[in-house]
């Protein structure tokens, strides 16, 4: 029997996505447009002060979402990567906030991999305090992104076609494809032993991780994503996502993604044998 699984996203009305699907889709298309042209083109890298690398097109990517969204909502808060937090200006609820990871993956950016992606989210405080409404996954290169809402998520496709995307429905580790962002023994992945046994147990496991291990659980590519170490702004977008696309994200203890700032993302059948194997040796 499945487990029921807490959602974590705010509830969206017709309204509000009508609202935000046309402003997300021109902040996809702004981000591009400082992006893609950075891309396989040997730009330069810097670190900050956490040693993590930056970019121009990091950067520049938020920046001009910024701008866009202080001009359309200037109500509205940002909370972002590069350049911070600015709070939500209005005086009543509901509030709202944009999270914007400009690219998640800049390690495969700055490599010339093809699986980096820009991740937005559209948060909403009805009183309560702020969790993600809707959740966008884009992958500039390939040119598709994934939009859900925590009840529907579907994939826009280059050709300008629409479809619904689900979890697969797994049950078995010996028939899973478990992703991670890289192998457990590096000081990244702050995983341990029991990760180990999951590698073991599932059918496929590859290190293809950051946003797009979700995008790949959400359109049915794999079956599992772990990451035990996130910042906010890499697991809001994830949450309304995953949860729409009919599968359950939650932190790696089984609690909640946003607080603790870990994910497992899965299909309902599979979650709680990943999470048992998890809380071995804790």
């Amino acid at each position: 029997m499945d487990m029921e699984f807490q959602s974590y996203c705010s509830e969206c009305t017709k309204e509000e996505f009508e609202l935000f699907e046309p402003a997300i889709e021109h902040l996809i298309s702004l981000a591009n447009s400082e992006i893609l042209p950075r891309f396989l083109s040997g730009t330069r890298v810097f670190d900050k002060k956490d040693h993590t690398p930056v970019t121009e097109a990091d950067k520049g990517a938020e920046r001009i979402m910024r701008e866009w969204i202080e001009k359309e909502f200037p109500e509205h808060g940002i909370f972002g990567e590069e350049y911070g937090i600015r709070e939500a200006r209005a005086l009543q609820y509901p509030k709202y906030r944009w999270i914007l990871d400009p690219i998640d993956g800049t390690r495969a950016f700055i490599t010339n991999a093809f699986h980096f992606g820009t991740l937005i989210a559209v948060e909403k405080d009805s009183g309560e305090g702020f969790r993600p409404m809707i959740g966008v996954i884009s992958h500039p290169h390939v040119g598709v992104w994934l939009m859900g809402d925590g009840k529907k998520t579907e994939l826009h496709l280059r050709d300008g076609s629409v479809r619904e995307e689900h979890v697969r429905d797994t049950e078995r580790f010996e028939d899973a494809t478990l992703l991670v962002t890289s192998h457990w023994t590096t000081p990244e992945q702050k995983g341990g032993h029991q990760l180990q046994e999951l590698v073991d147990k599932a059918k496929l496991y590859r290190t293809w991780g950051d946003c797009f291990g979700y995008f790949s659980v959400a359109t049915g590519g794999a079956d599992i994503m772990i990451d035990p170490d996130l910042n906010y702004w890499d697991v809001a977008a994830l949450v309304p996502v995953i949860e729409g696309a009919g599968g359950a994200l939650v932190s790696t203890n089984g609690g909640n993604p946003l607080k603790e700032l870990s994910a497992v993302a899965s299909n309902k059948h599979l979650l709680p044998k990943v999470l048992q194997v998890l809380e071995k040796d804790r």
